[in-house]
This record gives structure tokens, C-alpha cells and sequence, in this order.
């Protein structure tokens, strides 16, 4: 029994390569933003705290069917982009289960990050609940776009240690996510069958 946990800063690429390395390796994956985009469609929120809340919510959620997995015996994918403060509990799982673990994440330049998740919020395909920040879903006349600074992007984000989230146990591969187009996906993929 296997897990490979995926983290990172927002925008580096993480789910992109998850949904290759799924199918690579036959593995089911596990995303917190899928959650979290359930949660913002049944519950929605009214203020960015509420907004924060679903995000722990989804990272509560998210670990429990972690572990509900590996009880059974399920080898899967993690991908998150952990905060600092998550890492006992993900460490306190992984124990519980002494599961084979592959540690995967996803750094680079936080800057070009920043661009890129800019880019995101504008696509028509995003979930506008990842998009506005102080009500979902929007009432009639609201703004359907938010532009993040630079400095909210690290106070949200990198200030909470997303930029070097780190677990003590399984073989961690630090990849630069900087260019994506860099990054050699099926080399990648065959390191992490090895590690297995």
C-alpha cells in the first residue's frame, strides 16, 4: 500500500501532473480543491473568514478519506497545497498506517506562481468560490472577478508556508514547477515507480 502526497504553492502545476501520474500508475487521487468546490456550492460563504473556514474544512475532509482509504488498503494520490500547520497531522496518519510514502512538491519562483494563478482566476473554467473572496455564490450585480496583489498572494499563501511545506516521513522529490514545460513528466513518473 502506497501513498504519494502532492504539495505546493497555488498555480505550480500540481493537479496538472496528478492527473497524469493517476492514470500512470492506476492509482485514484484525492484533491482538496474538488472538495472545497462542493462545499462552496452546498454551504457558499459570506466573508473571506467563512471562505477560510470551508478551506480548513476541506483539508479535515480531505485527510479523513485519506485514512479511510488506507484502511482498506487503498494505494492513492494526495494533492494539496498544504499549510505549515497541517504537517503533525499528515505525519500522524502516515505513522498510523506505515504505508510506502512518496513525497512530491511542487517549488519555484513565487512570482511567476503569482502571474499564473492570476491567469487562472480569469479562465471561464474556474470555480468562481476559488475566484471572489467575500461572497459565493454572487448575488446579481455582484463582480464576477477579484485581482489578487502580489502581497495578498504571499500573505494568503506563502506566510502560511505552502511555499515549503515539509513531512518528516517517505522519500520527498522536489521538483521546479517554475516552467512547467520543463519539467520532465515521465521521468518523474518513472522516479516515483521506483521509489514504490
Amino acid at each position: 500500500m502506497n501513498i504519494i502526497i502532492v504539495a505546493g504553492m497555488p498555480a505550480s502545476g500540481k493537479t496538472t501532473f496528478v492527473n497524469i501520474l493517476s492514470k500512470a500508475l492506476g492509482y485514484p487521487a484525492l484533491e482538496k480543491d474538488c472538495i472545497k468546490e462542493e462545499l462552496f456550492d452546498v454551504i457558499g460563504f459570506h466573508n473571506y473568514e467563512q471562505k477560510r473556514r470551508l478551506d480548513e474544512a476541506a483539508t479535515a475532509v480531505l485527510l479523513r478519506c485519506t485514512d479511510s482509504l488506507l484502511s482498506s488498503g487503498q494505494s492513492l494520490i494526495v494533492v494539496n497545497n498544504f499549510r505549515n500547520d497541517a504537517a503533525p497531522k499528515v505525519e500522524a496518519m502516515l505513522r498510523k498506517h506505515d504505508c510506502g510514502c512518496v513525497f512530491v512538491f511542487f517549488g519555484g519562483n513565487g512570482d511567476v506562481f503569482y502571474e499564473r494563478y492570476v491567469q487562472r482566476d480569469l479562465r471561464p473554467t474556474r470555480h468562481l468560490g476559488h475566484v471572489l473572496q467575500d461572497r459565493y455564490p454572487p448575488l446579481p450585480g455582484d463582480p464576477l472577478t477579484y485581482s489578487m496583489t502580489r502581497e495578498e498572494f504571499a500573505r494568503k499563501f506563502e506566510q502560511l508556508g505552502m511555499n515549503e511545506f515539509r513531512i518528516s516521513r517517505g522519500t520527498r522529490i522536489d521538483v521546479d514547477a517554475t516552467y512547467p514545460e520543463k519539467i520532465d513528466t515521465e521521468g518523474l513518473i518513472e522516479q516515483i515507480r521506483q521509489l514504490l
